[in-house]
């Protein structure tokens, strides 16, 4: 029987040249990701930490009895709560209200609307004084959405800014014998590696140990790290 994750703790550790005439190099760790867990694999905190081992984010979560999600809580400090929602569901698990509290006490609520399929149709977002801020509609094609339109306050449809059009990198993916993720390498339009990213697993065939190199080509500082996971259980 396969053990029931309680925790994972991934800490960074970055090589570093002790200065530009020493090719000695240190290796300097510091947190880099923390997730808890329920006995039934649901989240219960995650915390993120920056490049540089400083606290980023944190986030929790609560369930209902059914193991449904119904609150999301978001720190941006440790102990210093920026947002939190909540969620009413219907008798079909699905989200209908969603509440975001925010730390002036203000609260923004959400409604949600479904098609006799359970697809979500429409999602409508007003301030705590009763006025309309958001209105989002949704168009589906049998499984996928077609459509997605979003209209202010006002009743006018915001055009979203297209990103522009950049020639996408490819990515190279190397599986062992079980299908598992070894090597991934991301490789430039020019089809020169500029990212490598090696994985290990442990004998309970989970992530045991990421190594990173970057190659920052002369526009940004070039990277070698490696993540490690330590694990702990439920009895």
């Amino acid at each position: 029987m396969k053990k029931k994750t309680k925790s994972i703790t991934i800490t960074q550790f970055d090589y570093i040249i002790r200065n530009v005439n020493d090719e000695e190099i240190d290796i300097e760790g510091h947190p880099h990701h923390y997730t808890e867990f329920d006995q039934e694999g649901r989240p219960l905190t995650e915390i993120r930490y920056n490049r540089f081992g400083d606290f980023e984010e944190k986030r929790e979560y609560g369930y209902n009895s059914s193991g449904k999600l119904i609150r999301e809580s978001y720190f941006s400090e440790e102990n210093e709560l920026a947002e939190e929602k909540t969620f009413e569901l219907n008798e079909a698990g699905l989200v209908i209200r969603a509440f975001k509290h925010y730390q002036d006490g203000s609260v923004d609520t959400s409604d949600f609307y479904y098609n006799a399929l359970n697809q979500l149709i429409k999602r409508t977002t007003t301030t705590d004084e009763g006025e309309i801020e958001q209105v989002e509609t949704f168009d589906w094609e049998n499984e996928k959405i077609v459509n997605h339109t979003i209209f202010d306050s006002e009743g006018n449809e915001v055009i979203e800014q297209d990103a522009p059009p950049m020639k996408p990198n490819q990515t190279r993916i190397t599986t062992n014998e079980k299908g598992q993720v070894v090597t991934e390498e991301e490789l430039d339009g020019q089809g020169e590696v500029i990212m490598t990213i090696n994985r290990t697993y442990d004998e309970d065939e989970e992530p045991d140990e990421v190594q990173v190199y970057i190659d920052g080509r002369g526009n940004t500082i070039s990277q070698h790290y490696f993540l490690k996971y330590e694990y702990t259980y439920f009895e």
